[in-house]
């Protein structure tokens, strides 16, 4: 049957929860709620319930009796509730009205409501405030003891409830706790202590905190009311609705277990009484359980109230939480930080694009229901932030900031709903809520949906995540011929595979474009002749190589680096393959035969086979179908035969944080742990592992097609100090991503410091140079740079335009030479002191400066 249900005190603390409770049956039932106050959010959200509320006084009995006449269930919960707890903190003023609105509001509902209607009236635990000693279990026949005009009140409102010979329920409360979306009491102890744990804030003993407490949950509470005022079957009875006791100290202690930062402090304050308990027997034999938990809801204040783990991301992913899957399929769940209030349906096909816009207030919020798209965005309140772009899958939650320009490039057909908490009228577009700002235009779109990396190279899976991200970028060693010359830039952004823990870039560039002509001449450095003519002498005696006899390949052989101690020792069978026709070139006419291609299955028909040592000195990150080149290096193998591989190690690059050894011809930044998946997956074998010192830290493996070949200890080792320093817990990646950010606010300040009384060159232009100084945005700063590589001379530095010169055009000395080939900074101050007295190496530019830090 249809009820009217009235609800005063309506926006308080107990008032809004039980609203929250029957707004699931007011499109059935008469809901009406009742206030003297007006708070605009409650109110809103009554309406929404479909809620009546009306703004009336308790004590203004005419305009209560038009809404309480006819109801059949009147939850009679209004009156003051802030109130004194010792006569010290009161006045008779006070004491005066606290007793007005309670007695006289309670008489007016009374003789307001018809002899058929249900009052629940709540009533307090403090009427027992009197007793000098401590007493247990008490039960609804005890005499009220009170002191106050709170407890005094609720006294007299029960006597009157019992006299007026209306159908009633009171339930005398213990301290009611919880967090409520709405308003909370916050001087009830577990409230007040919560509030003050989350503020790592000191709470005070009194008197040890011996005093006990007879306590509540909240949400039971609203629940109970219901309860009764729902139950035909009780009428006209008292309960006491408690549900645990507990000393003060024990609920300090909760607060002290969940945060650790709270302080506990004793004092000799004096307490009212030393505390009493009540028994809920009765209430329990009604058939009432009881569901929330006092260290639960302590949690719940201490978490929601506490300073948040801000995400600093200008766009992020959230997964679907707490998921539920069985044979019908998958529930997931999405915690929202503010409520929605609208929600917008949008379809896009493949190859399009969405928004280019961003939201001066509002954060944007998009599940993708169905389809794939790429992710662009860039900071509006950063003149030096870059462009960055990641990959959003069927599933996932993406959250924009306010300030953020974003665009959707869609990769398949899609389907997303757009989560909107704010204004999103069509007429404002443009004017207070959504901005246009093209950060993507179609050129760039089909760039981006022909390049962008879906999976795994090494495994295949599409389970990737965003490592760092370092803007967009130009190629590394694409120099320019003049400044004028045009430059593309590409997302340098770095993966990884959540599976086999492979790290690679997001996108896979068009090899042509990077080695056709290539301008790296491996050569120029003399610590990199040492090194091959070493290796070359180890790998002689190790595998018992013969000059007459022993065949050799040389993948990615540059200008015959790697081949030429060799051929210095009359090795006969040698051959380098290197796609950058200047290169070949060069090689050829050194007498190291050189085959000019990239290494695939068309050029592995006119390579000859059967090689005893196969070489592959970092140029194995350097191809984005490294499973055809493994193969073909397979094929092209002895059966007895050795691989050698010498790759950047990204162990080095997570501890020494060398973020500019990342560049796009670096498809791959490789691990001994997802080597090991990737040569186990086509059947080879690591069988050695070790590190060497080039290129700021690599390693070199050793492979045969061989599986019953012996695995030595130093993968094992490897593998073992890998799973130390954290290479599968993401925690290691998001920690390094935090620091190269950290690193480009110390470049970018102790730069500006040396500019302010020095000109600036710098030396050295390596690829690492490209992707530090794009990163950093430092491109003025630097006059010139010094190369001693002849190829380079001439041409610029892509993305920052600086001029690449010779030491001969040098005509006088330079206040200060930055080291931009830090890997050769000692060689570089040695070779160069003619040309100036302060050399800085760019990795001294990473640290945070202290004012009386000296450089020089």
């Amino acid at each position: 049957m249809k009820k009217k249900i009235v609800i005063t005190g309506a926006l308080g603390y107990l008032g809004a929860e039980l609203c929250k409770l029957y707004s699931g049956e007011s499109r059935y039932h008469k809901i009406i709620a009742i206030d003297d106050r007006f708070v605009s959010e409650i109110v809103n959200q009554l309406r929404n319930w479909n809620i009546e509320f009306f703004q009336v006084k308790i004590l203004n009995k005419s305009s209560l009796q038009a809404h309480l006449e006819d109801a059949d269930i009147v939850y009679h919960l209004a009156g003051i509730t802030d109130v004194p707890h010792v006569k010290n903190e009161s006045s008779q003023e006070l004491e005066d009205e606290i007793k007005k609105v309670a007695v006289e509001g309670t008489k007016n509902i009374l003789e307001s409501i018809s002899k058929d209607c249900k009052i629940i009236f709540p009533s307090t635990h403090v009427i027992f405030e009197g007793l000098k000693q401590f007493k247990n279990d008490i039960d609804e026949e005890e005499t009220p003891c009170p002191i106050l005009a709170y407890s005094a009140s609720k006294v007299q409102n029960e006597m009157d409830i019992k006299k007026s010979k209306k159908n009633y329920i009171i339930l005398r409360l213990g301290s009611v706790y919880g967090y409520s979306n709405y308003s909370t009491r916050i001087n009830i102890v577990p409230n007040l202590f919560s509030k003050i744990s989350s503020l790592n804030g000191t709470i005070n003993l009194f008197s040890g905190g011996r005093q006990i407490k007879s306590l509540v949950p909240l949400q039971d509470v609203v629940r109970c009311l219901k309860f009764m005022g729902e139950n035909n079957k009780i009428n006209k009875e008292i309960f006491h609705l408690t549900k645990e006791n507990a000393s003060v100290k024990e609920i300090a202690k909760i607060c002290k277990k969940i945060n650790s930062k709270t302080n506990l402090e004793i004092t000799k304050d004096e307490i009212p009484n030393p505390g009493y308990t009540l028994s809920n027997k009765k209430l329990l034999n009604t058939g009432f359980k009881f569901l929330y938990k006092l260290e639960t809801s302590i949690k719940e204040m201490i978490t929601k109230w506490s300073s948040k783990n801000f995400n600093e991301n200008l766009e992020y992913i959230k997964k679907g939480e707490k998921e539920f899957i069985d044979e019908r399929g998958k529930i997931s769940n999405y915690e929202l930080p503010e409520p929605i209030n609208l929600v917008g349906y949008i379809e896009s096909k493949k190859g399009t694009i969405r928004a280019n816009h961003y939201h001066p207030i509002q954060e944007q919020k998009c599940i993708l229901i169905k389809g794939q798209y790429i992710s662009i965005f860039g900071d509006l309140l950063d003149n030096k932030a870059k462009k960055i772009t990641h990959l959003v899958n069927e599933g996932d939650l993406i959250i924009t900031k306010p300030n953020v320009a974003h665009t959707m490039v869609f990769t398949k057909d899609s389907i997303f709903l757009n989560l909107v908490s704010g204004e999103r009228e069509h007429e404002n577009y443009g004017i207070t809520h959504t901005m246009r700002h093209v950060l993507v235009n179609k050129e760039e779109k089909d760039i981006l949906i022909n390049s962008y990396k879906f999976d795994c190279r090494c495994c295949g899976s599409k389970n990737l995540k965003r490592v760092l991200s370092l803007g967009y970028q130009p190629l590394a060693n694409n120099l320019l011929k003049n400044k004028k010359s045009k430059c593309e830039f590409y997302p340098l952004e770095m993966n990884l595979c959540k599976e086999c823990y492979n790290c690679q870039l997001s996108v896979a560039i068009n090899p042509k474009k990077m080695f056709s002509n290539y301008l790296y001449l491996s050569s120029t450095s003399k610590l990199f002749r040492e090194h091959f003519e070493k290796a070359a002498k180890k790998y002689i005696n190790e595998f018992k190589l013969s000059p007459k006899k022993s065949y050799i390949i040389d993948v990615g052989s540059n200008d015959g680096i790697a081949l030429k101690p060799f051929k210095n020792l009359k090795f006969q069978k040698l051959l380098g393959i290197e796609p950058a026709k200047n290169l070949a070139k060069i090689a050829n006419k050194e007498k190291i035969k050189t085959y000019n291609g990239f290494l695939d299955k068309n050029s592995l028909k006119k390579i000859k086979k059967n090689a005893d040592l196969i070489l592959a000195s970092n140029v194995f990150a350097h191809s984005d179908d490294l499973k055809t080149m493994a193969e073909c290096m397979f094929k092209l193998l002895k059966k007895q035969g050795t691989i050698i591989i010498e790759i950047q190690y990204l162990l080095n690059t997570l501890k020494d944080l060398t973020f500019d050894n990342i560049y796009h011809e670096h498809y791959n930044y490789w691990s001994i742990t997802s080597l090991l998946t990737f040569f186990n997956k086509l059947g080879g074998k690591i069988f050695r592992a070790e590190k060497i010192n080039t290129h700021g830290g690599s390693l070199r493996i050793y492979v045969k097609k061989n599986n019953k070949i012996k695995i030595e200890k130093s993968v094992k080792e490897l593998l073992k100090e890998e799973e130390n320093f954290g290479i599968k817990d993401f925690k290691t990646y998001e920690k390094f991503s935090k620091e190269i950010y950290k690193i480009k606010e110390n470049v970018i300040k102790n730069i500006s410091r040396i500019k302010e009384n020095n000109n600036i060159a710098g030396y050295g232009a390596p690829a690492k140079a490209t992707t530090a100084l794009n990163f950093f945005g430092i491109s003025h700063e630097i006059d010139f740079i010094v190369e001693d590589n002849k190829l380079k001379h001439g041409k610029y530095l892509p993305g920052v335009n600086i001029s690449i010169v010779g030491k001969d055009k040098i005509s006088k000395k330079v206040d200060c030479i930055l080291v931009l080939a830090w890997n050769f900074f000692d060689d570089i101050k040695k070779n160069n002191k003619s040309l100036c007295k302060k050399f800085v190496n760019i990795k001294d530019l990473e640290k945070n400066w202290t004012n009386n830090f000296v450089i020089f």
